[in-house]
């Protein structure tokens, strides 16, 4: 007989691992992926996290799951910037503390069956499930604008994919776009021995070094967080609105769309800075609009006039929401889910038009706002979806 679960949730990084937390003990759940794996795998190893030690924190029942609560179990010392490694030990514990059944398989079809759903691993073993909570973080929305979006391929990949920097040695790489991921996948490709240079479509924005850990007086201290409520949002005062996500729901689409874009502008991290300029040629103030191969090279025709020659391209664009690389649900579930511009439509709960599928993480920011995108959002996201299915 075919096991039976209330809730599978699929995606084991932030977003999933709370939602898992806040529901264990009150329904048969079990959470789908290796846990972290983004982080570990696709992540500078040396990266240090934008957030600082108080938000970067899951939610678990009673906030019981902080970086305080951690570092006071485990006598890990207080370190800011906070080092991708010790995040990951942190996420390690929250784990083993808070998330009960993991099933590190990933998931490879879901279908509807027996008045929910049946979903099949790609190990070959298969549930029902009453609900579904779709929690894949962003890394399969990457998005590739034109022209490489029709060129993809081994020598025109993602930031996000999965690669071998080693690779790129003694080549030469360009890097399309100025945000943090492109500036990270250039370090990475330079420290491994690649010519690399960057284009930018609109000049490089370098953050201010308004870290919260930087030495303050008492007065700097609450002046500092009176602006930056959370870090990582700018300018003040509209970085307040993202605190709010219900607020930010009920603001015009319009309204919603440009204020995402202003208070999440593209930029590099100050630590990254002397790295960057030192090692990678940056050409600001243009973009591709042609592709040409070859003889295995790779000519990029740009809007300046102008020509770059490489080896191999790096596409660091940003991320859009599609229903379309959520490919393991069927197409008669994917059908079922409205789309509004592209993105899900969701209720208070996140809830999709198929009322049994929910959205939590990346696919939910176009209603409530960039937080929900991020590792603070989590402490809003897991309790209203808790709300939902504990009952």
């Amino acid at each position: 007989m075919t096991e039976r679960l209330d809730v599978a949730i699929l995606g084991a990084g932030p977003y999933g691992l709370s939602v898992a937390a806040q529901l264990r003990d009150r329904r048969r759940v079990r959470t789908y992926g290796e846990p972290m794996q983004t982080w570990r795998t696709r992540m500078p190893p040396d990266m240090r996290l934008r957030s600082d030690w108080n938000e970067t924190a899951f939610s678990a029942p009673g906030d019981a799951g902080t970086f305080d609560r951690w570092a006071a179990a485990t006598e890990e010392p207080r370190e800011e910037p906070i080092p991708l490694q010790k995040f990951l030990r942190y996420a390690d514990w929250f784990r083993t503390s808070f998330v009960g059944d993991v099933d590190t398989a990933d998931v490879a079809a879901v279908e509807r069956a027996n008045g929910g759903f049946r979903l099949t691993t790609d190990r070959g073993d298969e549930v029902d499930v009453r609900a579904l909570v779709v929690a894949v973080g962003a890394v399969p929305f990457a998005s590739a604008p034109a022209p490489f979006d029709g060129e993809l391929g081994d020598d025109v990949r993602f930031a996000t994919d999965l690669q071998d920097y080693g690779a790129y040695e003694s080549r030469r790489v360009v890097v399309v776009g100025g945000g943090q991921g492109g500036l990270e996948s250039a370090l990475l490709a330079s420290r491994a021995g690649a010519d690399v240079q960057m284009v930018v479509r609109s000049p490089l924005h370098w953050f201010a070094d308004r870290e919260p850990h930087n030495a303050r007086s008492p007065l700097g201290k609450r002046l500092y967080r009176l602006a930056y409520p959370v870090v990582g949002y700018g300018p003040p005062p509209l970085n307040r609105l993202v605190l709010h996500p219900d607020l930010f729901s009920m603001l015009p689409r319009g309204a919603r769309r440009r204020l995402s874009a202003r208070v999440l502008r593209a930029g590099g991290s100050p630590w990254l800075r002397r790295a960057i300029e030192s090692a990678v040629r940056i050409r600001e103030g243009a973009a591709a609009t042609a592709v040409e191969r070859h003889k295995g090279e790779l000519r990029l025709l740009l809007t300046d006039g102008s020509a770059l020659t490489a080896d191999a391209v790096i596409v660091a664009a940003g991320f859009r929401f599609s229903l379309e690389r959520l490919s393991f649900l069927a197409p008669e579930i994917r059908a079922g889910i409205e789309l509004d511009e592209g993105w899900p439509v969701l209720d208070r709960f996140f809830r999709s038009t198929d009322r049994n599928v929910l959205f939590a993480g990346f696919a939910s920011e176009r209603r409530f706002g960039p937080i929900v995108r991020f590792i603070p959002g989590t402490r809003f996201s897991a309790p209203r979806i808790r709300e939902l299915l504990a009952r």
